[in-house]
């Protein structure tokens, strides 16, 4: 049909409809599906158990952490202090809070240092204590080491067994009767040859370097030391002397026998203990670097040497100080020598060799290992 033949078909207005005529539009929430929760994953049982030791681990690490620094704070209490007790009057100008004034310097003390005690005993091996006070043995070797956090540094500072110095004398019983004067290796033989002993011998090099604390110890007797050596595959010295048969410029390997051969022996003479000092300390240097070494290459081999030896082997060295010294010590340099009190030997009245310290030279040394400088 045509274009104007059609009828118009004409669309019905919205307003016109009934409510039953309007389209329905859809109802969205009625016919859309109402999505589904996604359903949490059951864990399984080897994945929980899994997380629970993990848990478990982690806790114990903290914990151990936790255990490991409280245990380097006791060490640590335990092994320095604020130098409160040191006297240097007579030499420096004691001022507060730890300071002094020494050659026209300021100084305070360094209350970080610690100082441990090494004595080698003049005895083949460690006896059970008889409960005789006095009876003890000497000690032949007493060096000190001062580890220095601060200046980064690790010192040993031998004194000779003959330095004249007070000491403690106790009766059989082991009461106190009060000091005398006597050569350092004798404070030793007051006590019972273990701890006391040590205790009695810090206490004299304390009273040697002016109050300095001396909290830690360790004694060794010859048989530990021999063991010691063999443990370390023995140690090459050259002979400092020529003695038995030792011939002195030559290069020897100390193992067994050899090692006490070399050590113990001494002339009575002024000069028969600093020349053994001399032998004892290439021993005692020479058994420090094969620690030192070993303990580079594996940790666990400190603690395996010091099972191999314990039973000739005094200490109050407990886990917390243990853990405080592993974590000085590392990082501390070592110049790979033993330095020495200075002083004179001579003859004493009984014919026996006294040493005599130089006082100006020790308060150097003090100042030196126990001070720090102060700007201004």
């Amino acid at each position: 049909m045509g274009r104007h033949g059609a009828h118009e078909i004409k669309k019905p207005e919205k307003e016109d409809m009934t409510a039953e005529e309007l389209p329905r539009e859809e109802n969205v929430s009625e016919e859309k599906e109402t999505p589904k929760k996604k359903e949490k994953k059951k864990m399984s049982k080897g994945t929980k158990t899994l997380l629970i030791i993990a848990c478990v681990i982690l806790a114990v690490a903290v914990l151990m952490a936790g255990t490991v620094l409280v245990l380097m704070k006791i060490g640590q209490n335990a092994l320095t202090d604020d130098g409160s007790n040191v006297d240097l009057s007579n030499k420096a100008d004691v001022l507060e809070n730890g300071m002094i004034r020494y050659n026209g310097k300021l100084y305070r003390y360094n209350d970080e240092v610690t100082t441990i005690l090494l004595m080698g005993i003049d005895e083949r091996a460690k006896t059970e204590f008889d409960g005789v006070y006095g009876d003890g043995n000497q000690s032949d070797v007493n060096v000190l080491l001062v580890m220095d956090p601060v200046n980064e540094k690790m010192t040993l500072l031998a004194i000779s067994r003959d330095a004249m110095c007070e000491l403690k004398v106790l009766d059989e019983e082991g009461n106190y009767l009060g000091p005398t004067t006597g050569q350092l290796a004798l404070s030793y033989c007051y006590g019972d040859g273990a701890e006391r002993s040590c205790e009695l011998t810090c206490d004299a090099v304390s009273g040697i370097l002016r109050g300095i604390s001396v909290p830690a110890y360790g004694s060794i007797y010859m048989n530990g030391i021999a063991d010691l050596v063999d443990l370390v595959g023995g140690v090459e010295i050259t002979a400092s002397k020529t003695f038995g048969s030792f011939v002195e410029g030559q290069k020897v390997t100390l193992k067994g026998d050899l090692t006490e051969k070399y050590i113990r022996p001494r002339e009575h003479t002024t000069e028969g203990n600093n020349e053994r000092m001399e032998r004892q300390h290439q021993v005692l240097l020479a058994l420090v670097n094969k620690a030192l070494s070993s303990a580079k290459n594996d940790p666990f081999s400190i603690p395996e040497l010091y099972r191999g030896v314990n039973e000739n082997v005094t200490t109050n060295i407990d886990v917390s100080m243990m853990a405080y010294l592993a974590k000085t010590a590392v990082g501390l340099d070592f110049d790979n020598t033993i330095h020495n009190v200075e002083g004179e030997s001579v003859l004493g009245e009984k014919n026996y060799a006294e040493f005599n310290i130089d006082e100006d030279a020790l308060f150097d040394t003090i100042v030196e290992l126990y001070y720090l400088p102060v700007e201004g």
